[in-house]
């Protein structure tokens, strides 16, 4: 059975009706009818399991608390996504807030982790040869999973030089271990 759009968005309006004039069992039904098309949307927005079940439980915090704001001629399904998208909004700017504070130190601390990482897995004698900067990139990148532009803010260097220096540290560990 195809996915009509349409048809889902009258289900879902009238059902917001429905909760607008005191309905509130009716949530319950918007709840099952809903959560995983916005939960998906929120995932792909957020890429976090926990924030984006958090958002789309919001904005049926959101959905009781404004429900007198809802316009039935302007669609249901709308509505909710624009509450979930001011969520998702606001969610995002708090984590760029927070990241803009955070103040990446390399210190000595730091570098003592990165070695002891490379001793466990026995690769110390493959990263004995890169500097201090390229065996950090390669610890972020691999290890921590951070992103190219992640790397490169906290380095204060440019995305393409982390790409740079990122495919010149492979080539010398290839030369190493093969």
């Amino acid at each position: 059975m195809a996915y009509d759009r349409k048809k889902f968005n009258q289900i879902i309006t009238k059902i917001l009706k429905s909760v607008k004039r005191g309905d509130k069992n009716k949530m319950d039904e918007l709840f099952s009818m809903t959560f995983n098309h916005f939960y998906g949307y929120a995932l792909v927005k957020l890429w976090n399991k926990d924030k984006a079940e958090d958002a789309v439980m919001t904005m049926y915090e959101h959905v009781m608390k404004y429900i007198s704001s809802f316009d039935p001629s302007k669609g249901g399904v709308g509505w909710l996504f624009t509450i979930l998208n001011r969520i998702i909004y606001n969610l995002n700017a708090e984590e760029m807030n927070l990241k803009q504070h955070e103040q990446f130190v390399i210190d000595d601390n730091y570098i003592e982790n990165i070695n002891s990482m490379y001793e466990t897995i026995d690769l110390d004698n493959a990263v004995s040869g890169l500097d201090e900067t390229e065996r950090v990139m390669i610890f972020l990148y691999y290890f921590e999973r951070r992103t190219l532009k992640e790397i490169a803010e906290m380095l204060n260097i440019s995305v393409s030089a982390v790409h740079k220096h990122k495919n010149q540290i492979i080539k010398k560990l290839k030369e190493f271990l093969i």
